[in-house]
C-alpha cells in the first residue's frame, strides 16, 4: 500500500547532466509498527516515479512511470530502529470528536506541545502541555480533594490529583523551583507527558 508520496524539482539541463535529488518521505509511528510486522528478513519496497515537466504542452504529459525495487538488509533495518530508541510507538491519542470549545483547546495545546517536541524544543513543548493542562483544571468540574482522607475521596477528586501532579511535573520546564532549575527534560519525558494529558480527555466529563 502507499506509504508517502514527496515532490522535487530539477532544472533542466539539455547537455545530460545527472542530478541526484535527496526525497524525504515522513511516515507515522503507526506505518512504521506496520512495516516491521509485516516484515520478514529484509525490508522490500517499492518506489513509483513519475517524471513531467510543469511548463509543458497537454499532449506532452512527461516520461513513462518507473517503478523502482529496494531492498534494505535486515541488519541495516533493526540498526535503524533501535536508532530511535523508545520514542518508536510513542503516539498521541485524542478522543473524536474533539469539536466542543473545552477539548478542542486542549486538542490544539497538545499539537502544538508535538510540534515544538518534533524540533527538539523539549521545555517550550512541556508549558504547552501545562496550558493544556490548565484548560482541563478549570473546564472538568473536577476539584482537589482538600484534607479528606484518601479513602474518602471521590473519584473525579482523584482525577483531580492526577491532574495536578502532571501539571506540577510539566511546570518544571520553567526550571524556578530548586527541584527543577538543573534538569533537563528528555523527549521521552516530555511525550509520556503529552500522551497522558491525551488520555486525560478520554475520562474529562
Amino acid at each position: 500500500m502507499p506509504l508517502a508520496s514527496a515532490s522535487v524539482s530539477v532544472p533542466f539541463n539539455p547537455e545530460g547532466e545527472v542530478r541526484r535529488p535527496t526525497l524525504h518521505y515522513l511516515i507515522s509511528n503507526a506505518q512504521l509498527l506496520a512495516l516491521e510486522q509485516r516484515r520478514t528478513g529484509d525490508l522490500r519496497l517499492e518506489l513509483q516515479v513519475q517524471g513531467v515537466l510543469p511548463q509543458a504542452a497537454s499532449g506532452f504529459p512527461g516520461a513513462p512511470d518507473v517503478t523502482e525495487h529496494i531492498t534494505i538488509a535486515e541488519s541495516r533495518w533493526r540498526q535503524q530502529l533501535a536508532g530511535l530508541g523508545r520514542t518508536l510507538g510513542a503516539e498521541m491519542m485524542i478522543p473524536f470528536p474533539d469539536d466542543d470549545e473545552p477539548r478542542r483547546r486542549v486538542a490544539d495545546f497538545l499539537r502544538e506541545a508535538q510540534r515544538l517536541l518534533g524540533g527538539s524544543e523539549f521545555d517550550s513543548a512541556m508549558l504547552q502541555v501545562r496550558k493544556a493542562l490548565e484548560t482541563v483544571k478549570h473546564t472538568s468540574g473536577w476539584n482537589l480533594p482538600g484534607k479528606k482522607d484518601k479513602g474518602d475521596r471521590t473519584v473525579d477528586e482523584r482525577w483531580a490529583l492526577i491532574r495536578s501532579a502532571m501539571e506540577d511535573q510539566a511546570s518544571g520546564a520553567m526550571h524556578v523551583d530548586p527541584g527543577t532549575r538543573d534538569h533537563t527534560y528528555t523527549r521521552t519525558e516530555v511525550e509520556a507527558v503529552i500522551a497522558m494529558t491525551a488520555a486525560l480527555l478520554c475520562v474529562m466529563p
